[in-house]
């Protein structure tokens, strides 16, 4: 186990934590520990290509933890009315997609490994400003034009997940 995988264990964690830390109404632990999440994202992908640490499972792990992080901030923070339900919708239907699609690449024997594609990092990135930016304690006046950017961010790289998939199952790459 390398320190790239560690540190995508670790975010795994501190999810537990995040999700406590909103329940308990204490948003100023759940923004340093979504912080501390984020960083180890950055973290753990840097590492492992200065490293020439990456793995096959670093390569499931670290898009299985930001999922996690994600998916699961955006869901407690629309059950607690601080993220509507529609983006929060949004954000899971995409992440939803991708993952069946993905598994289902990988059913049939293609070759389907998760690679991010440049919009996705940069989704990935739209989404964590808006968990950040909502739980910061200041007034929301541009809270919808992040809403906005991150909806549009989400379903434009969910279709070229979507798209890539096809071409993948078009082209009949098969592992043998």
């Amino acid at each position: 186990m390398n320190i790239p995988n560690l540190l995508s264990l670790f975010r795994l964690f501190v999810t537990v934590f995040f999700i406590a830390a909103i329940n308990c109404n204490r948003f100023d632990i759940a923004l340093l520990l979504f912080a501390v999440q984020a960083i180890s994202d950055l973290l753990d992908g840097f590492l492992a290509r200065i490293m020439k640490t990456k793995t096959y499972l670093g390569a499931f792990l670290d898009p299985l933890a930001d999922k996690v992080m994600l998916v699961s901030s955006y869901i407690v923070l629309s059950i607690h009315n601080i993220i509507p339900f529609w983006v929060t919708s949004v954000v899971v239907v995409r992440d939803l997609v991708i993952l069946t699609g993905f598994f289902m690449l990988y059913k049939f024997s293609y070759k389907a490994k998760p690679t991010p594609i440049v919009l996705s990092k940069i989704t990935t990135l739209s989404q964590i400003c808006t968990v950040v930016y909502m739980l910061w304690p200041s007034d929301k006046i541009y809270s919808k034009q992040f809403f906005y950017v991150t909806v549009a961010l989400s379903v434009l790289s969910g279709c070229q997940y979507v798209s890539d998939g096809i071409r993948i199952y078009v082209k009949k790459e098969r592992q043998i």
